[in-house]
């Protein structure tokens, strides 16, 4: 069967990693299986356990969240504490007492690929299959909720009292898919998360409208069971209020995570409020930079041509030499 790319409504950071599905055999083996998922949880919360291994290095935002800890005598101008207080607010998470790292997350996007990685669900275990056997026999094949009107629920039951759950106790994922390439010898999953509409009157309504992940993995390595560590992956959030925020992961070549946040508010860098915050965090070098805009367009327009080009102004644009504040950082080691 041929396989279209990923829905057209994911940024262009998660098509490149998705990409589009290759060929794939119409034998019976390469038949997409993704079928309608509904779990119930007590809680939604990740923490890690006496005795069990650990959850909480695998999350999204935990390598980065460290990483932002100045090293002994550098000055972060108090920007790493407004950020890390960003991310709690966006992803869920409680901070450790110290404030440099966090004790639990709650968030639909870590839950998903915890249960994943846990092997709960049989129906995401034989997508895994899939994508082993496809890059073994090396035919391309698809495994895609859209594809078979599949959806993932997650109901959350411990503070409901056996009632209706609210919309923050009720995720549902309209996307979830795993593609293989055996000529690259890659393996791209995606997912996608889509907010419930807050109930009438609901005056603190979770701020994440929508949140999306994708990632590329080396082929061979893929495993049916437990963790996968990606070579890269990129993470997108649409905020209700506070605006949009990106993560891009290097965990091959420069080992580096940057996060964007766009359209934002509330932060302070050097007595300024952005609309446009840059960070990047070289765990090779241990260093933060940290770049800034406000009222800038990432691209220039050419009226008489019609053309664009980057803006070098915007803080997405700018180059080493440019940022608003760099420090060296407290060295993060075995990156998950």
């Amino acid at each position: 069967m041929r396989h279209s790319c990923i829905l057209a409504t994911i940024p262009l950071m998660a098509l490149f990693l998705a990409g589009c599905g290759p060929e794939s055999s119409s034998g019976s083996n390469f038949r997409n299986p993704a079928e309608s998922v509904s779990l119930s949880f007590k809680s939604f919360q990740l923490r890690n356990q006496e005795g069990l291994p650990e959850i909480l290095p695998r999350t999204i935002f935990f390598d980065f969240y460290r990483g932002l800890e100045p090293a002994d005598g550098e000055d972060d101008e108090g920007v790493a504490a407004q950020l890390r207080e960003r991310l709690d607010l966006l992803m869920g998470l409680t901070a450790t007492d110290d404030g440099t790292s966090y004790s639990s997350a709650r968030n639909p996007l870590d839950l998903l690929h915890h249960v994943i990685a846990s092997n709960q669900v049989d129906n995401f275990n034989q997508g895994r299959r899939l994508m082993q056997d496809s890059i073994t026999e090396g035919e391309g094949a698809r495994y895609n909720t859209p594809d078979t009107n599949a959806l993932i629920r997650f109901t959350e039951t411990g503070n409901n009292n056996g009632g209706e759950p609210g919309p923050d106790e009720h995720w549902v994922y309209t996307l979830l898919d795993w593609t293989s390439n055996p000529r690259m010898n890659k393996i791209f999953r995606a997912t996608q998360f889509i907010a419930r509409e807050p109930e009438d009157g609901d005056s603190n309504p979770p701020e994440v409208r929508s949140a999306l992940w994708s990632g590329r993995f080396h082929g061979p390595d893929f495993s049916v069971s437990g963790y996968n560590q990606p070579e890269f992956s990129a993470t997108s959030l649409t905020g209700r209020e506070l605006g949009n925020a990106e993560l891009r992961k290097e965990f091959v070549g420069d080992q580096k995570d940057t996060l964007s946040l766009t359209k934002t508010s509330g932060i302070t860098v050097q007595n300024e409020e952005p609309d446009c915050i840059r960070v990047v965090v070289d765990y090779l070098d241990s260093e933060v930079r940290i770049f800034t805009s406000k009222g800038e367009e990432p691209n220039n327009v050419d009226e008489e041509t019609e053309t664009s080009s980057p803006n070098p102004e915007h803080c997405g644009n700018q180059q080493i030499g440019s940022e608003a504040i760099l420090y060296h950082s407290e060295g993060i080691e075995q990156r998950q």
